[in-house]
């Protein structure tokens, strides 16, 4: 054995093997199955279906060289169809892509097939499932049928196709890729495609398009050549690129993608044919593999057929099996179904400090649960039905768990949310200026805050805050009287006063006790000079 294969081999065998023994049991079906539903009014096939809000549209295709128009809506809840406002130009074989909950139908085969010319149309009708209203847009610049199309952030590219050869009755498949914008209503051209094919189809995997299988002539007039490849278009970069192709080389079959949701997401191709056989086969595609496995086979084998997907559930419509042009509703249930666990996020509380104690508990999840439960700080779950409220939670850090089980018994849970909780405003202790007179016009502010702070500052005389990085001076302050308070707002922005200080200015009267020394000097000295004129002189005595 070819060494270079044996890690091919057993990666076939293991997903091989797992396919065999994993049968999920959901909805009275099993994984990697077929059921049958209800069938479309109108048995047809070359149709295009499109999936808006929950609901299948099943527009235009063909029955017995008839072009068809016709637009019914399947209801997978109810499994039923209704009748709905026909596509403007009936036709087959046309592109088919969604924007916005509109439904853009592009190309085709139209009128009498037999008119080679005026046969193919590059037309754009747009319906609105909303108003059941068709409009037309401006058409695609190559008109061509049998291609496919795809939807890559807001622009659909239209890939592949058929053109009349323009020398016999045949066609020329094509390699065109064409862009349409629906916000401008615009066309552009990109890359072609490698491989030249009509009766591809294609599907989306992470941004990048999937062109699967299709049809060459080769010039051989009606001769078809069925091809199995996988071509690959990063709308990027412009660039093609080529994966692992089909099993059996394939042609007017149907692919579409599982979301991974309620199913691993994954690439299926459904039905179509080669130069022998009509197709039963579904093909599974791993794309980190880069491998297809064979899933179980459709009940109906058929061609020109069409491919839904609602909440990862696939269903095959119409198709022509060989004699007779159909009107079946075939029902896939994927593999893996039921086993992907439901994605959590937990919107609040996040991880930051909250200034208040009623915490809002906000969820998102991205499907429905049975059960929803929460741990704070290690306590006992709290069941709970929804979003809710953590009410009166504590001061200081905390951690929340929040545990959800989805309808197949996945359970997943949040991780540890980590957050805090400070309601309480910075406590400002002020240890200068005191309640007192201060002789000097120049204070030395003192005062401390108990935790840390974004912003501080202070309003002296009731007058607009100061801002301050600390302690500073007060300086040339007035006579008389003031008042000063603090303030500080805390990191996650409380804001916390001081007590207000009062305090007096009163500069010590130097000229005045000059001024008062004066004038006692100068009157001791007048008292001095008055009472030493006043004082009475002695007589002298004269001896005998």
């Amino acid at each position: 054995m070819n060494k270079k294969l044996t890690p091919f081999l057993i990666i076939i065998l293991l997903v091989s093997l797992f396919l065999s023994t994993s049968q999920f049991s959901v909805g009275g079906a099993d994984e990697n199955s077929w059921t049958t539903k209800e069938p479309m009014s109108t048995a047809r096939g070359g149709l295009g279906v499109a999936v808006v809000n929950g609901k299948i549209y099943a527009i235009g295709g063909s029955n017995n060289d008839t072009q068809l128009g016709n637009t019914e809506e399947y209801n997978p809840v109810t499994d039923t169809w209704t009748t709905k406002s026909s596509m403007p130009t009936p036709r087959s074989g046309f592109a088919i892509a969604v924007y916005q909950n509109k439904i853009y139908c592009i190309g085709g085969t139209t009128g009498d097939s037999e008119n080679f010319v005026s046969g193919i149309t590059g037309k754009t009708e747009v319906y609105d499932p909303a108003t059941d209203k068709w409009a037309t847009e401006a058409p695609m610049p190559t008109p061509r049928a049998d291609l496919c199309a795809s939807v890559v952030n807001g622009t659909i590219y239209c890939i592949g196709g058929k053109k009349y050869w323009g020398v016999e009755e045949s066609y020329q498949e094509l390699n065109v890729t064409e862009v349409y914008d629906p916000a401008s209503n615009s066309w552009t051209k990109k890359s072609p495609m490698p491989i030249p094919v009509l009766g591809c189809t294609s599907a989306v995997i992470d941004g990048k398009i999937y062109v699967i299988g299709g049809s060459r002539h080769f010039q051989l007039g009606w001769e078809l050549a069925t091809v199995g490849s996988t071509q690959v278009y990063d709308p990027e970069n412009d660039a093609w690129s080529t994966r692992a192709s089909l099993p059996v080389a394939e042609s007017y079959g149907a692919a579409a993608t599982t979301s991974g949701v309620t199913a691993p997401a994954r690439l299926y191709y459904v039905g179509g044919s080669n130069e022998t056989h009509y197709s039963s086969a579904t093909y599974v595609y791993y794309s980190q593999l880069n491998v297809w496995i064979t899933g179980a086979s459709i009940p109906t084998p058929r061609v020109y057929l069409a491919l839904a997907v609602i909440d990862d559930i696939l269903y095959a419509i119409g198709g022509f099996d060989g004699e007779n042009w159909l009107d079946v509703t075939e029902q896939y249930v994927p593999i893996g179904y039921g086993t992907v666990p439901p994605e959590l996020q937990v919107l609040s509380p996040e991880n930051k400090t909250y200034t208040y104690n009623n915490i809002p508990l906000t969820l998102l999840v991205n499907r429905p649960a049975t059960w929803i439960s929460y741990s704070l700080d290690g306590q006992n779950n709290v069941t709970i039905t929804g979003d809710t409220e953590l009410s009166d939670v504590s001061e200081g850090p905390h951690n929340i768990i929040v545990y959800v089980n989805d309808t197949f018994g996945n359970q997943v849970s949040s991780g540890n949310v980590s957050f805090s909780v400070d309601t309480f405003s910075p406590q400002i202790l002020v240890l200068s200026p005191e309640n007192k007179t201060y002789g000097g016009s120049d204070i030395q502010s003192a005062f401390t805050v108990d935790e840390p702070v974004s912003w501080m500052g202070y309003s002296l005389d009731g007058q607009d805050n100061v801002t301050i990085m600390g302690n500073v001076t007060l300086a040339v302050l007035a006579d008389g009287s003031h008042n000063i308070t603090f303030y500080a707002i805390d990191l996650v922005g409380n804001t916390g006063a001081s007590r207000t200080v009062f305090f007096e200015i009163a500069p010590f009267p130097t000229v005045l006790v000059v001024a008062v020394a004066v004038i006692i000097t100068i009157t001791a000295a007048t008292a001095y000079l008055y009472l030493k004129r006043r004082k009475p002189t002695a007589k002298k005595t004269k001896t005998k």
